[in-house]
Order: structure tokens, then sequence, then C-alpha cells
């Protein structure tokens, strides 16, 4: 009888739990059917203009917007914003930086098959050549020191052309930063995207980048004769 009696006993403790596990996956299952935005997780659109940076880490710089220049440029409302844009680059290292070469990527400005860009340059272009030496004209970064650089002129006059003639959009969500060459004047330094040391076996670097274009649409073109282009910090 005793026996019976736990039989029944464990049968209905049994039953309860499927009806509990029951309901529960009810539940689950009805949550799952309601859509995003009653559950409170629609997606929200972007507020700020958002800079991507691609500078490697193991670069002896440190690269962020300048602080007085951030909120302009964040302000997607703000269509001036490339004339706002300037970054502060701090040499980190212990060696004097001669030159500096960045490109600001725009994808939502398409050109063709690809889109804007925009060179950041600081130093005589020459010295992105390893053989070349630095001249008592050539100011450095030095160690610990910080600067500020920025957009040229002559390449935001087409920016602001395209953007006045319909030829680009007025409202850009987000650039990409991207690192292109380091030298510290005595043979050394970083070249391309992922800033690889140079001069490498058997490499003879010279200066042949493919500088963004001043006019929007014009194309890149390598620089001709790279004495005759400057970046000042």
């Amino acid at each position: 009888m005793n026996s019976q009696r736990k039989l029944a006993t464990l049968a209905v403790r049994i039953l309860f739990a499927l009806l509990i596990l029951a309901g529960a996956l009810a539940l689950l299952s009805r949550s799952r059917s309601v859509p995003a935005e009653a559950q409170g997780t629609q997606t929200i659109p972007a507020t700020k203009r958002l800079l991507e940076n691609r500078v490697p880490e193991h670069l002896p710089i440190r690269v962020k917007i300048r602080r007085e220049k951030e909120k302009l440029f964040r302000d997607l409302d703000n269509d001036n914003w490339a004339r706002d844009f300037e970054i502060e680059v701090k040499n980190t290292g212990e060696k004097p930086i001669y030159f500096l070469y960045f490109q600001l990527h725009v994808p939502e400005a398409k050109i063709a098959n690809g889109h804007q860009s925009f060179g950041i340059v600081y130093g005589r272009v020459a010295l992105s050549k390893w053989e070349e030496r630095p001249t008592p004209e050539d100011v450095p970064i030095k160690p610990g020191e910080t600067i500020t650089l920025k957009i040229e002129d002559n390449q935001l006059r087409g920016w602001d052309e395209a953007r006045h003639a319909g030829l680009a959009p007025n409202r850009i969500h987000g650039v990409r930063l991207w690192f292109q060459d380091l030298s510290f004047g005595d043979g050394t330094g970083f070249d391309g995207a992922t800033a690889a040391p140079w001069p490498r076996p058997g490499e003879n670097k010279r200066s042949s980048y493919l500088w963004p274009p001043n006019n929007y649409g014009a194309g890149s073109q390598r620089s001709p004769d790279p004495d005759e282009r400057a970046g000042t910090g």
C-alpha cells in the first residue's frame, strides 16, 4: 500500500513538473514571435559622425581627433565637417619624426569605382625616400611632442565645389583614417597600411604614393616630383 502511494505521489510530481516546463516553453516561444519594436530593441539611427582609426598600434605615434574640434566633426548637421576635421599626433617614440602621411577615406562619397580620399601630410615629401636626409629647414616632431594636422585647403576647395554641385553627399556618417608613411630621416621608418618597417632587404624605397585628388572625381595621380609637395605641422 505504501509503495502504491509513493508511486502515485511521484507521478503527480512528474506531471506537475511537465506542466511547468510546457508553460515556460510557451512563454519563450511567444517572446520570440513579438516584433523587435515591441521589445524596445529597434535599431537606433546614428546621431554622431564616426571616425574609424586604422592607424596601427605598434607605431611610435598616437593619433586622435583634436578635442576642440571634436564636437564640430561629430555633428551630422555640420556640412563643413571636413574643414573642421583636425587630428593630434603625438610622437611617443625616442626618435624625431620628419615625415608623416595619412589618408582620410570617405566611403559614402563615391567616385567611379572608388571613393573620395584626402591626403594629410607633415613634412617634406622627399623624405619619404629612405635615402633622403633632413636639411636644417626640416623641422621634426620631437619625442613627446604633439602636433596638429588637417586637410589642405586645395583639397577642401574641390570637395566644397562637388557638394554645392550635388555631386557629393552633404551628410557623411563616417570616415576612415589610414596610415601611409613615417620617416625618421635616418633611412628608417614605416610604410603601408600595415606600417611595415623599411627599408626592407633588397628594396629601393622611393616616393610613389597615389596621392588623393585635389578635385572631386579627378582620380588619383602619382606625384610627379615629390620635392614639389610639402606639408606643414
